[in-house]
């Protein structure tokens, strides 16, 4: 079988998650997308007390997973990124008891320089930015844009610092800039 562009850049959106939470020490799985109705595309394990403040120690970060190579405009330090309605009221719930994160990789153009590999390097081009959408107000009927603070790189360490905020239980919300 054949797979879309658009079917590639999820899989390679996907395959860099699973590369930062295992730098990261966490485990990660696919989501059960079509199963839970939730459009979670991965779900992020951790087992491991952060600090004397941890209340949680094993828990679980949900990510919607999205990819683009488009060129995002950039404007004010920040991203702008249309999401579908339904994908954008499902992020901005409050009643989940998990935390949920939008991830968007960010890919260039030329769909040859995506993913580069040789004897000696294996190189995912751009990354993954990701948001809370937690609270956000109310959006559109079709769709709403976004605005993905360019600082937030989803790194293995702000992968950890997630993490070590919901173990104490904390939320990270939607914050607008």
């Amino acid at each position: 079988m054949l797979l879309t562009t658009n079917n590639i850049k999820a899989e390679l959106s996907y395959a860099v998650l699973h590369a930062v939470a295992a730098k990261a020490g966490f485990s990660c799985e696919e989501g059960g997308r079509h199963a839970d109705g939730m459009g979670i595309d991965a779900v992020v394990r951790a087992k491991e007390r952060f600090s004397d403040e941890s209340v949680l120690t094993e828990f679980s970060l949900d990510f919607q997973l999205k990819a683009t190579s488009e060129q995002l405009l950039l404007q004010s330090g920040r991203y702008s990124f249309a999401l579908k309605a339904k994908h954008y009221e499902k992020l901005r719930t409050t009643s989940a008891d998990v935390q949920r994160v939008l991830a968007v990789l960010m890919m260039p153009e030329n769909e040859a320089e995506w993913l580069e590999k040789s004897p000696e390097s294996l190189i995912c081009r751009r990354c993954l930015r990701w948001m809370s959408l937690r609270g956000a107000p109310a959006g559109n009927d079709s769709s709403t844009t976004v605005y993905i603070p360019e600082v937030q790189v989803l790194t293995p360490d702000a992968l950890r610092e997630l993490a070590s905020k919901r173990s104490r239980e904390e939320w990270i919300t939607y914050a607008e800039r």
